[in-house]
């Protein structure tokens, strides 16, 4: 089992989302920026290493703007040797790499120009992940969108739009329940159209439950990663105190912690990314080694 956070590492204070406005977006800035976002992740991952953290979330704006036309760099080829050595290192050490694109990346939209779009984000993300050399077990983890006043035509449009995409953006792609809109059973209804895997998140789901038993809905949940898939990956985090229901703390309550952990283990090897916005350091609180938290069998 590997367990790792998103984007930020707290502890050493660096960041893979270095970014800028859009009217700053000049290639000079736009190179300098992805110059110190890849170096960053480079010094992330071997901080990482060092804890025995071998998940991570890869920020979206690590190449900023790279899928807006006001990039035009050849990034690729640009910085060929250091996602070289950024892929070499993920893959010496077992490390598993993911994206998770923002909120406007919504394949359910009736806007055909918000789809393209959505798409075109999903594009460099694999590509980079392509770019980095890493197998289809790291994915690009992904919402269902919104609902737009009717549920079932918005899941329509989701499947539609998801079965047509080309292989090399399909074979990254991961779906997740979220908080308000689309509970566990309605990801599993897209998973058995479209073959994608689902993403369990434990406070969307205390959100948003949706129907089904939880113990069968986590075993249909961990049925949809194949091989090709890697082992499925689970999201952790505890409720922000006072705030809006799926408000993510900055800290995980370990008890919690502990009782996920000894639920999603009933059902097989998992990978956990844990969503404190206290990120690594929210890790390090739980135990020097988090998965010491789970008990003996």
């Amino acid at each position: 089992m590997r367990i790792g956070y998103p984007c930020v590492s707290r502890l050493t204070g660096r960041t893979t989302n270095h970014e800028t406005i859009l009217r700053a977006a000049t290639p000079e800035k736009l190179r300098a920026l992805a110059r110190q976002n890849l170096a960053d992740l480079r010094e992330i991952l071997r901080h990482n290493l060092a804890h025995g953290w071998l998940l991570f979330r890869i920020g979206s704006s690590v190449i900023p703007f790279a899928s807006h036309p006001v990039n035009t760099l050849n990034w690729q080829a640009e910085f060929r040797d250091e996602l070289t050595d950024i892929g070499a290192f993920a893959r010496q050490h077992d490390m598993r790499l993911s994206f998770h694109p923002g909120q406007y990346t919504v394949l359910n939209s009736p806007d055909p120009e918000i789809v393209r779009r959505a798409i075109e984000e999903i594009a460099y993300s694999a590509a980079f992940l392509d770019a980095l050399g890493m197998d289809t077990t790291c994915k690009i983890v992904i919402h269902l969108g919104g609902t737009y006043g009717d549920k079932p035509a918005a899941l329509g449009r989701f499947v539609e739009t998801a079965t047509t995409l080309r292989d090399s953006l399909r074979r990254r792609l991961v779906i997740e329940n979220d908080e308000r809109c689309y509970a566990p059973a309605d990801a599993l209804w897209v998973s058995e159209r479209t073959g994608l895997p689902v993403v369990f998140d434990n406070l969307h789901y205390a959100a948003n439950p949706g129907p089904g038993a939880l113990d069968d809905l986590l075993a249909r949940v961990f049925a949809t990663w194949k091989p090709a898939d890697g082992v499925p990956k689970v999201h952790f985090s505890s409720q922000a105190p006072g705030s809006r229901p799926g408000h993510h703390a900055d800290y995980a309550h370990p008890d919690e912690f502990r009782d996920w952990l000894v639920r999603w283990s009933r059902f097989g090897d998992f990978d956990l990314m844990l969503e404190a916005k206290a990120k690594d350091a929210a890790l390090l609180a739980l135990s020097p080694d988090p998965l010491t938290l789970l008990p003996a069998p």
